[in-house]
């Protein structure tokens, strides 16, 4: 096995026996169960959990691939526990973080021996000196306490950094409501790509498996709409995993800011010859018309003139990119996305959330955490320049 080996095996229902079958068959691809993890280990299984949801919305990993995971990993003598911490506009806390695992599904993984959900709130700071652009995150405690950590991630795009996998799944290791802070100071996607790959250096999961049974095209991560893939896929190494994937869902894996990031810093090369899928035909379950989120930040093929207008108008900052506008129709008032803005732009009057176009620095945590859909996307002038130039 070489690092960037990337095992895929096709599994087009979250059937439990089909997807039992394909998760072990994509680990077993790679090296095996025993390759990454010893018994008697304590593992974190960190699931892709941003805020709980219903399986069938393709906003979580399923409980079923998740499941699976957990199997494998007790049946091999580890001790599982399965955490994570939800997206930036829920609060980290026990009732919170239950209500999560029973909306997706995830409850009902306790009942396999030597697996539990943790309601662990407890984080800390960690020092990583190494780190790029990050040399100090806050994790949960539970990542830090493992022996090892086992990712299991959802294919999905993402308005923000285009796309969301492997390398992206670590984020929720941060503590909910710090996320945003991290918007606030990586306001460019490529350099919160770099932020994610030094999260992926601090704290390593030695697996990742990704949920490419069922996807989301669209406006993901949370308000796009469920698109059948028909994969399961397994790797030690996340850039590789997403470049497979990225592939699968019909997209140029060098417009992601996480795999131009990794490329750049010489994790992977920039033609990605290095990375090697084993086991099923990708092409029978690739999907060359997965729908792109409404920024744009995906799936761009342009040529080096358009590059470097491209680069002169991502130093523009937010002008080119949509603002987030709620719709007073379907705003309930909630205030979610108001407790979400890192940069204090949103706020609730007459009952109704209102953003202030000059302080919005276009993070879309709103729009990721509005869970009535209540937010739209509005292009202004300088964006519609840009669309109009790259068409």
């Amino acid at each position: 096995m070489t690092e960037k080996q990337v095992g895929l095996v096709h599994c087009r229902r979250y059937d439990a026996d089909e997807v039992d079958a394909a998760v072990e068959r994509a680990i077993e691809l790679v090296g095996g169960i025993g390759a990454f993890v010893r018994p008697g280990q304590r593992v974190l299984l960190k699931p892709n959990l941003l805020m709980g949801a219903e399986p069938a919305k393709a906003v979580t990993a399923h409980p079923a691939v998740l499941g699976a995971v957990a199997r494998l990993l007790a049946a091999h003598g580890c001790t599982v526990v399965i955490a994570d911490s939800p997206g930036a506009g829920t609060r980290y806390t026990e009732k919170n973080l239950r209500r999560a695992y029973d909306t997706s599904g995830f409850s009902a993984l306790e009942e396999i021996p030597g697996v539990s959900l943790s309601t662990d709130t407890a984080s800390r700071a960690v020092s990583y000196p190494q780190g790029r652009v990050m040399k100090r995150f806050s994790i949960i405690e539970e990542a830090l306490a493992a022996d090892a950590v086992v990712s299991v991630c959802k294919a999905k795009t993402h308005l923000f950094t285009g796309y969301t996998g492997a390398v992206k799944n670590l984020f929720g290791i941060v503590p909910g409501l710090e996320k945003p802070v991290f918007h606030a100071r990586f306001r460019n996607p490529a350099d919160f790509a770099g932020m994610l790959l030094d999260l992926n250096g601090c704290v390593p999961p030695v697996l990742h498996v990704m949920d490419a049974v069922v996807g989301m095209e669209g406006d993901g991560p949370m308000s796009g709409d469920p698109r059948p893939i028909g994969a399961i896929l397994a790797g030690a190494d996340p850039t590789a995993v997403d470049v497979a994937t990225i592939r699968l869902m019909g997209m140029d894996p060098g417009s992601i800011g996480t795999v131009a990031a990794a490329a750049a810093r010489g994790l992977i090369r920039p033609d990605f010859s290095d990375v090697r899928v084993v086991g099923d035909d990708p092409a029978a379950v690739a999907v060359r018309d997965f729908r792109r989120p409404a920024t744009g930040q995906a799936g761009m093929n342009v040529s080096w003139l358009n590059r470097l207008v491209l680069r002169f108008l991502q130093r523009r900052g937010t002008d080119v990119r949509p603002l987030p506008v709620p719709d007073p129709a379907r705003c309930t008032g909630c205030g979610r996305c108001v407790l979400t803005c890192p940069a204090a732009a949103m706020r609730i009057e007459e009952g109704k959330a209102r953003v202030d176009p000059g302080a919005c620095i276009r993070c879309y945590c709103c729009h990721e955490m509005c869970t009535f859909g209540a937010i739209d996307l509005k292009q202004g002038a300088a964006g519609r320049l840009f669309s109009a130039f790259f068409r």
